[in-house]
């Protein structure tokens, strides 16, 4: 049954894509993504990128960067992210600030956190406070945490706790931790512990030393 629909579906798009749909080019690459068929899915994105369809402007990027084709990644993620493709604006960002264009890289960051993408305010949260611009790296922390990104939880955790503002540090702390961030556990139980709080913060302990690393 499952077979027969996909197939089905992969079908009529494939028709719609002949015909020279560029929605129906990028869903038909997505298709053929879960399907293991990633060089046809790849040709799709092409065509679809070609007559200026976003979302496979952006998918033709992160197949040609996950090829290691990373020049080729970033012309392609420049191209959604100037067509309004937050995902892309923070790919470019992130392959920007690998080359060390700090400032541009800023620059998309910017405008991806400011179309709501979680991650890229958090590393433009990164990139501030390595500038020494705290309050504003921690207004980004905190937008980034709220929107549920756990490094960002983690690190205005730290912040806080720095600060002296334990209560709402450990809130934070607590939140990271509950994400599976091993760091934040840790960091948890230290505060718990300094609180005196010493089986709590030992439970905390073990879920660190049984965590998969943070990356």
């Amino acid at each position: 049954m499952g077979f027969s629909i996909w197939s089905g579906l992969t079908l009529v798009l494939r028709k719609a894509a002949d015909a020279g749909h560029a929605y129906a080019m990028a869903m038909l690459g997505i298709l053929l993504t879960r399907q293991g068929k990633k060089a046809e899915a790849e040709q799709w994105y092409r065509k679809a990128a070609d007559a200026g369809q976003p979302n496979a402007t952006y998918n033709l990027g992160v197949v040609l960067a996950e090829q290691g084709k990373k020049a080729e990644a970033q012309q392609w993620f420049r191209k959604a992210a100037d067509a309004g493709h937050a995902k892309a604006m923070f790919n470019l960002g992130f392959l920007l600030a690998e080359q060390g264009k700090k400032a541009e890289a800023e620059q998309w960051y910017r405008k991806a956190a400011d179309a709501g993408h979680a991650k890229a305010m958090f590393n433009l949260g990164v990139q501030l406070a390595e500038q020494g611009k705290k309050a504003e790296a921690e207004w980004w922390f905190r937008k980034a945490a709220d929107a549920g990104e756990a490094h960002a939880m983690y690190n205005l955790g730290l912040r806080l706790y720095k600060q002296g503002k334990n209560a709402e540090a450990e809130r934070w702390f607590r939140k990271a931790a509950r994400t599976g961030q091993a760091r934040a556990m840790v960091s948890l139980g230290d505060l718990l512990a300094k609180q005196g709080k010493n089986a709590e913060a030992e439970q905390w302990y073990r879920k660190a030393a049984d965590a998969t690393p943070d990356l």
